[in-house]
């Protein structure tokens, strides 16, 4: 089975928008084709986030990218449809001359003693 690499994934960043009485949090998504790896062993994770996680994966764009959460794109299905169970958090950014390597997990993380955290 040939796994595609090269795929769509949502990048969504939060903006926070102040109101009179409240503040609230609006999202926006876009849309960006990134080569996307899944960082595998215990040993690499803990090298490049001090946590292990159940799956992690690393989506590199081309140009200047930011993120809060990432989720993949459904076919058929708009992104403000899409549940927040599906966002993935984003663990580390690291910007590099033409090119962003985003981190991101799908569920949160372990520390040496198995406690989440």
């Amino acid at each position: 089975m040939v796994v595609k690499r090269i795929r769509p994934i949502v990048l969504v960043t939060i903006k926070k928008v102040h109101g009179t009485l409240d503040d609230k949090e609006v999202p926006s998504f876009k849309t960006v084709m990134a080569h996307v790896t899944e960082v595998n062993g215990a040993q690499l994770q803990n090298n490049l986030f001090g946590k292990q996680y159940n799956m992690t994966w690393i989506a590199r764009i081309r140009g200047n990218a930011d993120a809060k959460y990432i989720f993949y794109p459904r076919l058929g299905v708009e992104s403000k449809y899409v549940n927040k169970r599906n966002y993935h958090p984003v663990i580390q950014i690291r910007k590099h001359a033409n090119r962003t390597d985003i981190y991101f997990a799908n569920d949160t993380g372990v520390n040496s003693n198995e406690l989440e955290q």
